[in-house]
């Protein structure tokens, strides 16, 4: 199994063993400060890797882009204006189709990359920072940011905020269910987990049994969509 990790100062690493060994694939990447990470569905071989800020309060490199699997990096920031990049998602029906959440907002290309436009009409928040995509209407993205969830039904045209129920507003990662996309997960920097089964036009909390601070990435179960994972910060590091 080939995998992808990308790090905190020590930009990407891959391993074509089941994580059994990782090997750095940094050449071309200008910033090490790599926050997202999406591979293309119908080719593989091309990545997209998101960057930010480094150790010096620089804002990092923008978007990079390989296409043979992590050998080499280009970057592709024609027109994103901000090149601090906390999440990346790619249309499943058209994988040249993209979005970009960034410290300055949403982009989109449609180009592979080739070129961004801001796609912020709604948007009342510029801190964007985890993005999915609806696989059965990809038109459909959701945001999460520091003040909720907002969601476009049109390709990011414009947004419109999702929070009735959401007790804590800082939203640090989203999950889709892959079966029932209408099922979203969201989870906060004050270390809760909320759940919605109506696209978002509720959501209810569901805590049970965590104890982090800070709930910084998640993930389902393809297999299995019931089966959640959550990332976290802790008090203990």
């Amino acid at each position: 199994a080939t995998l992808y990790a990308g790090t905190f100062d020590g930009g990407v690493f891959k391993s074509t063993n089941g994580a059994a060994s990782w090997s750095p694939i940094n050449t071309g990447l200008t910033s090490t400060f790599i926050l997202s990470l999406a591979i293309d569905p119908s080719a593989p071989a091309t990545l997209y890797a998101g960057s930010g800020f480094d150790t010096e309060g620089g804002l990092g490199g923008g978007v990079f882009k390989s296409t043979n699997g992590g050998g080499s990096w280009s970057a592709i920031n024609a027109g994103l204006i901000n090149p601090s990049v906390f999440a990346l998602a790619i249309d499943p029906s058209a994988p040249g189709t993209l979005y970009a959440g960034t410290r300055g907002g949403v982009f989109k290309s449609t180009n592979g990359g080739g070129s961004w436009t801001a796609m912020n009409t709604g948007l009342t928040s510029s801190d964007v920072n985890a993005l999915v995509i609806d696989p059965f209407e990809p038109a459909t993205v959701y945001a999460g940011t520091d003040i909720g969830v907002f969601k476009s039904t049109n390709g990011g045209g414009d947004w419109s905020a999702m929070n009735t129920g959401l007790t804590d507003t800082s939203v640090r990662a989203l999950a889709i269910d892959p079966s029932a996309p209408a099922t979203l997960y969201a989870g906060m920097s004050g270390g809760s987990v909320f759940k919605t089964t109506n696209g978002g036009a509720s959501w209810a909390g569901i805590n049970d049994g965590l104890t982090s601070t800070s709930i910084d990435a998640l993930a389902i179960d393809s297999s299995d969509p019931r089966t959640l994972y959550a990332a976290s910060q802790s008090d203990g590091g």
